[in-house]
This record gives C-alpha cells, sequence and structure tokens, in this order.
C-alpha cells in the first residue's frame, strides 16, 4: 500500500488565494465620461440629435462606499421623427443597440479566469406600471474559435424595494473547467410586454463574488482523503491511501 502525503506550505496558500478573481469596480466608486470605469450602459445619443441618460452615479444613499449606480427608464420624443425608449443597463460586455429598430445585443466581457460560486450584491428598485428587471452573469471560455459557455444564471424580479436589498445569484457549471471571459448584465425594465415603464429605477452596488468549494475531481481511486492544517507549521496536509501505486496529478484552486 502507497501513502501519499502532500505539504503545502503558506506561500503557496497565499498565491493560489491570488485567483479569488474580483470584478473591476463592483461599488461603482470611479466613474468616467458619465458612466462607471470598466462598465458599459445604454447611455447613448440618437440620431446625433438627443442624449438619452439612462445610468448616472447616485451620491445620495450608496450602500456602500460613496457612490451607487442609478438606471432609469428614460423615453424622449425628436421632432419628425418619433418617440423612442430605452431601458436603463449595465454589463461588463460591449452593448449593440438600435433605439430606431428597437434592437439590442450583447458581446464580449471582461478578462476572468476565477471560477467562484455566486454574485452577490444589493439592490433597490422602484417599477413603473407592473415592471421587472433582470439581473445575470455567466463565465465562457473560447474554444477553436468557439465561445464555449463555462456557466451562467440569472432571476427577475417584481415588486417596489425602496431600502437596500441583498441579492446572490448562484451559477450553475455547465463545464468544470477555468473561463477566460466573465460578464455582468443589469436590465431595469422589461422592453417586450408593451407597457409604457418610462421612469422605472434600480439601484445596484456592492457586488462581489463569492468562492468555495465546489468539488474535487478524480479522486474517486482512494479510500480516504484527509485534508487538515498545521497552523504552527503554516502547512497545509493532504492524505490519502490508494490499493497500489497511482501516477498522481493534483491540482489546487481555491
Amino acid at each position: 500500500m502507497k501513502k501519499v502525503n502532500f505539504l503545502v506550505s503558506l506561500l503557496l496558500l497565499c498565491y493560489v488565494g491570488s485567483f479569488a478573481q474580483q470584478m473591476p469596480n463592483g461599488s461603482f466608486e470611479t466613474w468616467n465620461g458619465g458612466e462607471p470605469d470598466q462598465w458599459n450602459t445604454t447611455n447613448t445619443n440618437l440620431l446625433g440629435l438627443v442624449d438619452f441618460t439612462t445610468v448616472t452615479k447616485d451620491l445620495t444613499n450608496p450602500q456602500h462606499g460613496t457612490a451607487s449606480a442609478k438606471l432609469t427608464v428614460v423615453t424622449k420624443t425628436i421632432p419628425l421623427v418619433g418617440t423612442f425608449t430605452i431601458q436603463g443597463a449595465l454589463t461588463l460586455g460591449t452593448l449593440n443597440i438600435d433605439p430606431i429598430a428597437q434592437t439590442a445585443s450583447l458581446t464580449g466581457g471582461y478578462p476572468f479566469t476565477g471560477m467562484p460560486q455566486k454574485l452577490t450584491g444589493y439592490f433597490k428598485y422602484q417599477p413603473v406600471g407592473n415592471d421587472t428587471c433582470v439581473f445575470g452573469w455567466g463565465l465562457t471560455k473560447w474554444n477553436n474559435g468557439i465561445q464555449d459557455t463555462i456557466g451562467y444564471a440569472a432571476i427577475d424580479t417584481m415588486g417596489t424595494f425602496n431600502n437596500w436589498t441583498y441579492f446572490e445569484i448562484p451559477l450553475e457549471y455547465l463545464i468544470w473547467e477555468a473561463p477566460d471571459t466573465m460578464n455582468i448584465l443589469f436590465v431595469n425594465s422589461n422592453p417586450l410586454d408593451g407597457l409604457n415603464h418610462t421612469g422605472t429605477k434600480l439601484w445596484i452596488d456592492n457586488l462581489s463574488f463569492v468562492y468555495g468549494t465546489v468539488g474535487i475531481e478524480g479522486v474517486t481511486f482512494s479510500k480516504a482523503l484527509n485534508i487538515y492544517a498545521e497552523p504552527f507549521a503554516k502547512q497545509l496536509v493532504l492524505s490519502s491511501s490508494f490499493e497500489k501505486p497511482e501516477n498522481l496529478d493534483i491540482s489546487l484552486f481555491n
């Protein structure tokens, strides 16, 4: 019988911990050109005639820090052209919107190699006309020119929330593999129900990822697997026994 012990130094543990990657500007403290840094919005100018400012920096009552992101449904009329409504949206990707054709698409994302369990944050919501908002996020990886979906999750919410309310969105992993791209999307209104939701407001603040133990792959042939810490020696010990000698390839992820 072969017994295997692995001693991992505190230095390695600190190095592994660095992979607990967070999203940029998750509390919306830094803004540039009317948009939160690293984020894209539905703020746009239509036909060079009218500005639609759907996402603004709100300093009045942040949940964390000095600012939050406020998303508002905006409707404006351009003489001789028509009346247009644009929902408030926030994303780490690229929004391609056509208010005239009433179409939108989302591409890209933020470089990301972490594997969080869930997205958490706080929101307030003041809907108009039984409106609903949608929060979603996902992880992807490019594979020979095709973007594979590692995992995704989304929730929708209706009703009025005048006070900051905690939310969390656990991710459903479809592929157990490290991603290379992450995206988050907040949309403050439902554009498909045919109702007028002008003035619907959504506030978002204090976003973060929660990491934890998702699983241990490949250790199905061991009689027992013990993991424990030796704090005075500053070591983490992984100890297991096997019926016969095994060639092992072990990776440790935070």
